[in-house]
């Protein structure tokens, strides 16, 4: 029998597994599973039956074959909406659980060559809260679920992500510490309050330790639609006006919140939409803004656009100002982006996450000073506004850094005793 475990955390941007020895009782460490993968699957357009490319190598053969075929990013987001049971790719039918157990599927196999079995047994990681309605949070996991036992697992339990970055703290610490876990990913934001300490590292039962978990589904893709919106639409035709029988209207506002979420863009290829974009672009104050819109859709360059917006969200965790340049012949864009602008135009999104933080503090009966150690994970806490917020309320002496995209998978992984105590002793 195994003694391995993985801990896979199947994140909405990126996705890492990490490796439990039971035996041992310690972590595995490996080049082949260090860091993480983006959450990209990319199927090339083909009349085979060909498995999809996985991860940083969906986003190379995407850009390479010229944006063609059908690529997927932040699949994990779609988990609760019942709406979507199914789509076609290449003429074959494949459930949202056949996607993402894709997904799963190779983040098991990049761990069964480090330990050179095929192992059965995960902790598979899930926000606080898939969906504020108990129905689609229980469908939710129920699919991802069912992705893993399709990906080949057979004993597989469920952790909360925050909790599991927790346990990934605790690993680190000396002594005893009650801890306000944020963990930020692309999709939701997520918060526990936990007792922890390293002397009781491995127990199996930790559920007392649990102050209070809960979270939003606010987080790093909803300030790229922040900088596409305020940022970015313009260049597409925004705040133009158009001649309506000789009367001057602006242009509506609902085909610009379309394209500020990229994996939308595509269902505006269309026949009525491209011809209403061609009436504007002959009845409005800035036809060339209107090309630029038709080309976005007709040669498919949302991907490549909200990636160098993403870019551009990074440089300035650490910069004042970056550049939002964009260069497609029929798409020139060459913008400076400055930190300023982005905090103000992203000032609702990290209001709403701090204000979901503050209710919940009251909600637990918590105050900043019953917090000893403010613990934040994940690529969205290094925007600096977001974390300014933490700093006023608790103080920057309280405020601890994770290794912030591979935390999670490491705390998954570490969860493995609470699951599997028989193997344990």
């Amino acid at each position: 029998m195994s003694t391995y475990i993985y801990g896979i955390d199947f994140g909405t941007s990126n996705s890492s597994v990490t490796i439990w020895n039971a035996t041992e009782r310690k972590l595995v460490r490996d080049p082949r599973i260090a860091g993480v993968e983006s959450s990209f699957m990319y199927f090339p357009y083909t009349l085979r039956k060909d498995p999809p490319i996985i991860g940083d190598a969906a986003k190379s053969r995407y850009v390479r074959d010229q944006m063609r075929g059908r690529f997927f990013q932040a699949i994990k987001t779609i988990l609760p909406h019942r709406t979507f049971t199914e789509t076609v790719v290449n003429n074959e039918k494949y459930l949202l659980e056949d996607l993402i157990a894709f997904f799963l599927r190779f983040l098991k196999a990049k761990a069964d060559s480090v330990t050179g079995m095929d192992v059965t047994r995960v902790v598979m990681g899930r926000p606080a809260v898939f969906s504020t309605d108990p129905e689609e949070d229980r469908v939710a996991q129920e699919r991802l679920l069912r992705a893993a036992q399709l990906a080949g697992f057979k004993e597989i339990h469920f952790q909360f992500e925050p909790i599991a970055a927790a346990l990934a703290y605790e690993s680190r610490i000396t002594g005893p510490e009650r801890v306000l876990v944020g963990d930020f990913g692309g999709g939701t934001s997520d918060f526990t309050v936990v007792r922890l300490d390293p002397a009781r590292q491995g127990r199996t039962d930790r559920a007392g330790d649990i102050v209070a978990t809960g979270g939003l589904g606010v987080a790093g893709n909803k300030y790229d639609s922040a900088t596409m919106w305020h940022k970015v639409t313009p260049h597409f035709g925004r705040l133009a006006t158009y001649d309506d029988g000789g009367k001057r209207l602006e242009v509506p506002s609902a085909l610009y919140r379309q394209i500020c979420q990229w994996d939308q863009i595509v269902f505006l290829r269309n026949a009525r939409s491209l011809d209403h974009l061609w009436r504007l672009e002959r009845l409005s104050s800035d036809p060339p803004a209107f090309r630029r819109f038709q080309s976005l859709i007709k040669d498919n360059q949302g991907f490549a656009l909200f990636q160098v917006i993403e870019g551009a969200k990074i440089t300035l965790t650490s910069a004042d100002t970056a550049e939002l340049r964009f260069n497609h012949p029929n798409i020139v864009i060459d913008e400076q982006l400055t930190l300023a602008e982005f905090d103000r135009n992203s000032a609702d999104l990290t209001a709403s996450i701090t204000g979901y933080l503050d209710r919940f503090m009251a909600d637990a009966h918590l105050t900043p000073a019953g917090i000893e150690t403010v613990f934040l994970t994940g690529g969205t806490s290094l925007i600096r506004s977001l974390r300014s917020e933490f700093v006023a309320r608790f103080g920057a002496g309280k405020i601890r850094d994770g290794e912030e995209f591979t935390s999670v998978g490491d705390g998954l992984a570490l969860s493995a005793p609470l699951f599997f105590p028989e193997l344990h002793g």
